[in-house]
């Protein structure tokens, strides 16, 4: 969207617990790490799922050799993939398939997003691959692209945490320049956001290849503008402003900055693209 969501309703500590009291294989391994697993995920949660002073757990210290190592981060990321029936596949199906979101809280790409990203990467922070407050629904095409990657050179979160980031407000613009009807975009960070947002907010849309997946959006986007401005025009009822402020507050119920919301609020703060939009040439549609 890029939004802030409601965090997941259950419990991320009773689940680990519940995923725990079911293992069999490795259960010295699980007894021995099972307290301070329980500690991470409340420090998660304390520390807004930054990295910054919370390295990964050194499993070393809970296995008797350095052979074990391996095979019992295998074992935790297996988590991450358990059987139906068992904990924690109802959870994980519940924020995957029943989110009810109408965009991609990591972009803003229309659509219900189907899969999870772990914002802390299970890779490299194994101990949270179950950790629901690090699990976020998000688009495939954003997963993909952001892979193992997490942090800025100064430790911190590079990405926007959609469970605790207060995001929902317009981050950023898109500029249009002449030609208005086939217009050149650019982006926008909002100068009126903090600082550290900012920063943030920049590196969060390069992470995910934000740029270039808009601007694809956006030359069938655009051409879905000219056509309400084209409809607006010839039935003479509302402006052209009126149209696409209507489109805007439709879009806007999906999050303030998901795709179409960000296109029509940028339109709507450009004075020149809107007196295009109402009195100049625009292409003709069948």
């Amino acid at each position: 969207m890029v939004a802030k969501i409601k965090k997941p309703e259950e419990d991320c500590v009773d689940v680990l617990n519940l995923v725990l009291e079911e293992r069999v294989k490795f259960k010295g391994f699980y007894k021995r790490i099972a307290l301070d697993l329980s500690a991470r995920y409340v420090l998660y949660d304390y520390q807004k799922g930054c990295p910054s002073g919370m390295p990964p757990l050194v499993l070393r210290d809970y296995v008797d050799s350095d052979a074990e190592v391996e095979s019992r981060k295998k074992s935790l990321i297996g988590l991450y993939n358990p059987k139906e029936g068992k904990y924690p596949y109802n959870e994980l199906e519940k924020l995957r398939k029943k989110n009810k979101l109408l965009a991609c809280p990591v972009c803003g790409e229309p659509g219900r997003p189907r899969t999870l990203d772990h914002c802390l990467p299970k890779t490299t922070y194994p101990e949270f691959a179950i950790n629901l407050l690090n699990l976020v629904p998000a688009c495939d095409w954003c997963q993909g692209e952001k892979l193992a990657d997490y942090k800025s050179a100064a430790g911190s979160r590079s990405f926007i945490h959609p469970y605790f980031d207060d995001v929902n407000r317009p981050l950023y613009a898109i500029n249009l320049e002449q030609p208005y009807l086939t217009p050149v975009i650019s982006l926008e960070i909002r100068k009126d956001l903090p600082l550290e947002l900012q920063a943030l907010v920049t590196s969060h849309l390069e992470g995910i290849d934000f740029w270039e997946r808009f601007k694809e959006y956006f030359e069938s986007s655009y051409q879905s503008i000219i056509r309400i401005a084209s409809a607006a025009r010839s039935g003479g009822r509302i402006t052209v402003t009126e149209a696409i402020q209507s489109s805007y507050l439709l879009a806007a119920e999906k999050g303030v900055n998901c795709w179409d919301a960000v296109l029509y609020r940028s339109i709507l703060d450009d004075a020149d693209v809107l007196g295009f939009l109402e009195n100049g040439k625009l292409s003709e549609f069948p």
